[in-house]
């Protein structure tokens, strides 16, 4: 069920996964990718999941500084709007170097923070599986 859409990005939530998500359709701007990410807390206050799906294939580069906002102000936005405050999240990544080293980035600092469990897969229903193996942590 698809929450919010635009030519950058989309987030809903996955009934079959029981996870929210977002993909991204083509390398954007910091303020496209930040709003994209402020569109997917809102869509995850709609739709609470303790799980997340996120397809970055698409997304291109990301500043540094976007990787530090990520990991440091919208994974904990992400985790409040979680049942029990603890999100797992799958993120579908390509081999582009560039991507995989921002997602790794974003990574060790929300895993950091004890509010989530990120890993990083190369195909889309290796991902899901391990999303859907993911249940909700006792608190």
């Amino acid at each position: 069920m698809v929450h919010t859409d635009n030519d950058y990005a989309t987030t809903g939530y996955d009934q079959v996964l029981e996870a929210a998500y977002l993909v991204y359709k083509r390398q954007g701007t910091s303020p496209e990718f930040r709003e994209a990410n402020t569109r997917l807390v809102s869509t995850l206050a709609r739709f609470p999941s303790h799980r997340l799906f996120v397809d970055v294939r698409g997304m291109g580069v990301i500043s540094p500084e976007d990787q530090k906002w990520v990991g440091n102000t919208i994974v904990l936005q992400l985790a409040k709007n979680a049942p029990g405050n603890y999100l797992y999240i799958a993120l579908l990544v390509s081999e582009k170097i560039f991507t995989k080293l921002a997602v790794t980035s974003i990574e060790d600092i929300s895993n950091g923070k004890g509010i989530c469990l990120n890993r990083h897969f190369y195909s889309a229903p290796e991902a899901k599986h391990w999303l859907t193996q993911q249940t909700k942590r006792s608190v």
